[in-house]
């Protein structure tokens, strides 16, 4: 009896393990490739002269989420958008890192509830902790971690203050998409930002006990719980993101900051008319702020998911917001199929300056304004 027992929970066991091998090294890589694709494969060729300005350039990308999928981001990948070998080929000197903690299962840009989530399965396909299956927060803190451990390359480094910024080679930083993960405890703030977190978005597809979302079924604005977090954001250093944020939540949290703010990716309805493009209005009221605007790379954000139509959307925020409010946010690695990947990023250099941009010009919208935010905002020490 005890034999067969044994025998029952070998097989149980093996059963398992099988499963949890499939979804690691089948489903999840197909799954990652078929979704974080590009319409042009390498190799990427730009003249000489867009070689030597886009190097000599500080390039920024506000928004990628290649922490999601939990690739070896050490070694270049066939698939995906990003890895180090790829940021550096692409001239990237700084990516923002955005960590995804919940995304609804049924999900569209409209209206989504709270009340289900499709990530538990991919944090159980990509052998992470029990943990993350069913907290939000844990999964934040351990992308963090593995971030951190990244940085433990020598290629590669970590924006936690100011003087990081100054680091040689690509250097990363934290950012939260939506900030259900504090999961409505205040205290969390301290423990995401002790994290590494340095920039954080108040919300994503849903909306949360922080602020609604543009997706979200109410999409209200910001709750107690959101204004009273906002000054201590601005106080730890953290850059507050409002993609994704409802237009009420957008407006009010703009009354109450102090320093600039981001809006990492998106597009604007200039070029594009959709749920979350943003209005003639609200480009300038990022630009009243100081902050930046960070034009992404998908169809849903530029309409156009081409070189051209990044350029138009990029061009029609400058004339609406001035050169000194306009960045990069490719949302690579984002469940969306994009014209390159990290390497051909240089592409848009070219295309830009074809386009009437001066090299004084293109080095703002390359990453020196996001440089300029973020010299602002960052704690010192």
């Amino acid at each position: 009896m005890k034999l067969a027992l044994a025998r029952q929970l070998i097989t149980l066991i093996g059963f398992v393990l099988l499963i949890l091998c499939i979804l690691h090294f089948g489903i999840l890589p197909y799954y990652d490739s078929k979704n974080n694709a590009v319409f042009v494969t390498e190799p990427y060729k730009v003249s000489k002269n867009t070689r030597i300005l886009h190097e000599t350039a500080f390039v920024a990308d506000l928004h990628a989420d290649p922490l999601l999928w939990k690739r070896n981001l050490l070694k270049r990948n066939s698939y995906g958008h990003i890895d180090l070998p790829r940021l550096k080929q692409g001239g990237i000197d700084l990516q923002v890192f955005s960590v995804v903690t919940k995304v609804p299962v049924s999900n569209n840009l409209q209206s989504n509830p709270d009340d289900s989530d499709v990530l538990p399965l991919l944090f159980l396909a990509s052998w992470r902790s029990p943990a993350t299956w069913f907290s939000p927060k844990e999964r934040a803190l351990t992308q963090a971690r593995e971030l951190v451990q990244l940085a433990t390359d020598p290629s590669f480094s970590l924006v936690l203050k100011r003087q990081d910024l100054l680091a040689k080679g690509t250097r990363g930083l934290l950012s939260l998409e939506g900030m259900h993960a504090l999961e409505g405890k205040e205290e969390a703030l301290i423990e995401l930002y002790s994290a590494g977190f340095r920039m954080m978005g108040l919300a994503h597809f849903f909306d949360n006990k922080v602020a609604g979302s543009a997706h979200g079924e109410r999409k209200y604005g910001l709750t107690n719980l959101g204004r009273s977090l906002i000054p201590r954001m601005e106080t730890l250093g953290i850059t507050i993101d409002l993609a994704h944020a409802s237009p009420t939540a957008f407006r009010e949290t703009l009354a109450l900051v102090t320093k600039p703010v981001v809006v990492s990716h998106g597009g604007v309805k200039g070029t594009c008319l959709g749920l979350r493009s943003l209005a003639d209005s609200q480009i300038r009221s990022i630009a009243d702020n100081g902050g930046v605007i960070g034009i992404g790379y998908w169809k849903s954000a530029v309409c156009n998911a081409s070189v051209d139509g990044i350029v138009s959307a990029i061009l029609y925020t400058i004339k609406i917001a001035g050169i000194d409010h306009v960045g990069l946010g490719s949302d690579f690695d984002g469940h969306v199929t994009t014209p390159f990947d990290a390497s051909g990023l240089p592409l848009l250099s070219e295309a830009l300056l074809q386009a009437g941009l001066t090299a004084e010009e293109l080095f703002k919208v390359l990453g020196g304004n996001v440089l300029r935010v973020l010299t602002t905002n960052l704690p010192e020490k």
